[in-house]
């Protein structure tokens, strides 16, 4: 365990990086962009790739790859066939999404009008939508390969550069609003040219990691038992793993729909909501697909307990003071981030109220992405894929019912009660198999949790009614310095919970980050 903890820091810390430099962006972003048309415009557009980039990069592929590559180094005698494998896998990803790209950039009118129907009676954001789209799209092939890599990395226990990886996507927006911007007839160009210069530098940086360990070649892809394997798992796992992000596409369909600015508004509070998910779910995921699936491998169930015990453990820690913290602080943290320039005082109050409601589905979200694991470790990933499906029918439905009366913010509320269906889905059919059980310190915990976060969130509460209302007769320093305050004081009376509860201890704190 303490070998699983030290990679899941070494993984959030470079994921922490890059969403403070997302941060920097998205303020950027917003600035120039606004919640206009062609914001709006580009969101759509970047969409696409983005929702390939989530799912191979977090989901199916590294499910997929990961437990059949783990097995070729375990059973393997020497580095031949695991060469072999990383150069099929490696030719058949460049080949697929070679010709993906060359569809879709000929069929973007097409793709537009599926994901933003609404453009069809604003000729301007569909034609801009488009435009952008044929540009950013070729991203997904660097992107694809970036998957690639990190996959075959985390097998050798490797995380650094497969986390660090999107912080060159980030530094890559910034600095194309800056440099393109000017050059360009808008922003929304500067930033389509960024995802797709970003893109190559990512795929660099993670073809000169993977060198340590192998020289891929491109060849003709042999399909062997091992890739029939790999497609078997990968093919279900595409939808079961991207549920989340099928679920926000589906909110940007729908959203389309709505008033310009709504797709705007879904995007800002989406990327808050995607930083504890990303630091701490998606990081507990990563680093936890490869250790479970070598754990199953040895058919060791005292470990397998433990790991999936510990991981829940671990996430219902964290998820809970902070999904209380961003439904509580959401209009302070719009405000001070994004309230200038293009982002007017109407765009926070529906952005933050958008937050408000992802944030209700934040424990969940991260949940999904240890439970998702048990099954992937497994090399199951049609289970997933069916409750997926489910788990879509009902998001579609929630949010045509609730958008009549929230707007987008029901697009929201609707993705979070179907991110907690989902949840319990996975949970009870891994109970069922008894593939999982829950131990008595996890529920115990669990019960401290809830009783911290509650005590932490009425603290924030009150201190959040006496600064929001004194806002907007502060400087922009002071308001940051008082919303770091609450931050600092909350975290400090939850911290004060855990230990005096004995949700955790020095001493297994030590053991956890001990070399």
């Amino acid at each position: 365990m303490q070998a699983l903890f030290r990679s899941f820091f070494t993984v959030s810390f470079y994921t922490l990086f890059s969403r403070i430099l997302g941060f920097v962006r998205d303020i950027f972003i917003a600035k120039y962009l606004g919640s206009t048309v062609i914001a709006d415009a580009f969101f759509v557009a970047f969409r696409i790739p983005n929702f390939f980039r989530r799912v191979l990069a977090e989901g199916a592929y590294s499910a997929a790859l990961i437990p059949v590559f783990s097995g070729v180094v375990i059973d393997s005698k020497d580095d031949h066939e695991a060469a072999d494998f990383v150069e099929n896998t490696m030719s058949l990803l460049l080949f697929v999404t070679i010709l993906l790209t060359i569809i879709f950039f000929f069929g973007m009118p097409y793709i537009i009008q599926i994901l933003a129907p609404g453009f069809s009676s604003n000729q301007e954001a569909f034609d801009l939508a488009v435009h952008f789209g044929k540009i950013i799209f070729p991203y997904l092939i660097f992107i694809s390969l970036v998957a690639h890599f990190t996959s075959i990395m985390n097998v050798h226990g490797r995380f650094a550069a497969g986390s660090l990886a999107p912080s060159i996507l980030n530094i890559s927006f910034i600095l194309s609003l800056f440099i393109l911007t000017p050059q360009l007839p808008s922003a929304g160009h500067a930033l389509s040219y960024g995802v797709l210069i970003g893109g190559l530098f990512q795929f660099i940086l993670m073809y000169k990691a993977v060198l340590n360990f192998y020289r891929p070649r491109i060849k003709l892809p042999k399909i062997n038992d091992r890739l029939k394997k790999f497609f078997s798992l990968f093919g279900p796992g595409v939808i079961g793993s991207g549920v989340i992000q099928i679920n926000i596409i589906v909110g940007t369909i729908i959203a389309s729909f709505l008033p310009i600015g709504a797709i705007s508004h879904i995007y800002y509070a989406d990327r808050l909501n995607q930083l504890p998910l990303a630091i701490f779910g998606i990081a507990m995921g990563i680093v936890l697909l490869p250790s479970l699936s070598k754990a199953i491998k040895e058919n060791s169930s005292a470990k397998i307990h433990t790991m999936q015990n510990r991981s829940l453990d671990f996430c219902l820690l964290i998820s809970f003071p902070s999904a209380i913290g961003l439904y509580i602080l959401s209009k302070p943290i719009i405000f001070i981030l994004f309230e200038r320039g293009a982002f007017l005082s109407e765009d926070t109050f529906y952005t933050a109220q958008v937050l408000s409601m992802f944030a209700l589905g934040l424990p969940a979200y991260i949940l999904i992405k240890v439970l998702i694991t048990c099954y992937f470790s497994r090399e199951d990933t049609k289970t997933p894929l069916y409750i997926s499906i489910a788990t879509v029918l009902l998001n579609i439905l929630l949010s045509i019912l609730l958008i009549q009366s929230m707007r987008e913010m029901g697009i929201a509320l609707a993705t979070s009660i179907s991110a907690w269906f989902n949840v319990f889905l996975l949970y009870f059919i891994l109970k069922y198999r008894n593939y999982i059980a829950l131990d008595s310190r996890l529920m115990t915990n669990s019960m401290k949790i809830i009783i911290g976060s509650a005590i932490m969130g009425l603290v924030c509460y009150f201190l959040n009614m006496s600064m929001f209302n004194q806002m907007q007769n502060h400087s922009l320093m002071a308001n940051i310095m008082a919303l770091l305050l609450i931050i600092i004081v909350c975290k400090i009376i939850y911290v004060g919970m855990i230990f005096m509860l004995k949700v955790l201890k020095i001493s297994e704190i030590r053991e956890y980050i001990q070399k």
